[in-house]
């Protein structure tokens, strides 16, 4: 079985010195890690294709209660089979009153078609393409620069990564009404927000650490005219795998550079020095900014 590459990253140069297009955030979806025939190789596809891994324009599923909305191309996981995330403390989930009655509600059960490790990333439904049968690269045999096996498969206990399928709006009000301190403006006052952001902000673009005062949390510069968490909640409130993340490498934050120095990936046989990762996220991980998009801390 293949092994294939998980993990998005920042392009670097070959000893050659040729730059590997697509990897770096912000160049679109062609050659990047969700590329499938830059992953797999040339063979994922007979005529190599890129979008047909996940959308087709004819003949697209049409089996799982109008979820398949962009052309679906993928098997889908059964919903039913998942573990969904339950919040370890009474107040964070109003006393149990917020259940996750569907974990891969809207594009998170299109995600999972593939990190989930049950669906063979390659496999794909439309003329020449490869059926379950045929298809051989699970994403659980992956490797990463870090030679970590498998860090892209999460498989089906929900229970042991960040919540999906929950609904934002309403957990950020019950959240905001039961804290204190909390966030400020650019003017030093505080917005309301005293646990989870106002789904109307934008993401991170950079904190200032300079509050001395206790009860005053630093301020967060937001993104300010493009993409709000609103845009990105499915049905305006329920929060998914593409709330954090980008999957057509086009409008995700450029990461800063890994603090140790550039990181050894391999792809198609060929190893490249990367500078810094590219998980497809809105904000940068530095200053955990990805993190400070959401949660006021």
């Amino acid at each position: 079985m293949k092994k294939i590459l998980a993990i998005a990253v920042v392009a670097g140069l070959s000893a050659a010195g040729t730059a590997f297009g697509g990897l770096p955030a912000g160049t679109g979806v062609n050659g990047s890690l969700h590329d499938m025939t830059v992953v797999v190789g040339p063979q994922a596809d007979s005529m190599a294709r890129v979008c047909v891994f996940c959308h087709t324009p004819h003949h697209a599923q049409s089996s799982d209660g109008g979820y398949n909305l962009p052309l679906w191309n993928h098997d889908i996981p059964d919903v039913t089979t998942y573990t969904p995330y339950a919040w370890a403390t009474p107040l964070n989930s109003n006393n149990g009153e917020f259940t996750i009655t569907d974990p891969l509600a809207g594009p998170s059960r299109l995600c999972m078609s593939c990190h989930d490790g049950a669906v063979a990333v390659d496999e794909h439904n439309s003329a020449f393409g490869k059926n379950a049968s045929q298809a051989t690269t699970s994403i659980a045999n992956v490797t990463t620069y870090t030679n970590q096996q498998g860090r892209g498969a999460l498989g089906k206990d929900l229970t042991q990564t960040h919540p999906i399928g929950f609904d934002y709006v309403e957990i950020a009000a019950w959240r905001n009404s039961n804290s204190q301190n909390g966030a400020l403006d650019s003017n030093h006052n505080p917005t309301g927000d005293t646990e989870i952001v106002s789904a109307d902000k934008g993401y991170a673009l950079s904190i200032t650490v300079e509050n001395t005062t206790q009860g005053k949390y630093n301020y967060v510069q937001r993104n300010v005219g493009g993409k709000r968490i609103v845009d990105n909640l499915y049905g305006a409130n329920i929060m998914t795998c593409a709330t954090c993340h980008e999957v057509h490498n086009k409008e995700n934050a450029t990461q800063d550079n890994f603090t140790d120095g550039p990181k050894n990936l391999t792809v198609s046989g060929t190893t490249y020095p990367m500078a810094a990762p590219n998980y497809f996220l809105y904000a940068k991980q530095s200053e955990s900014l990805i993190c400070l998009s959401c949660h006021v801390k």
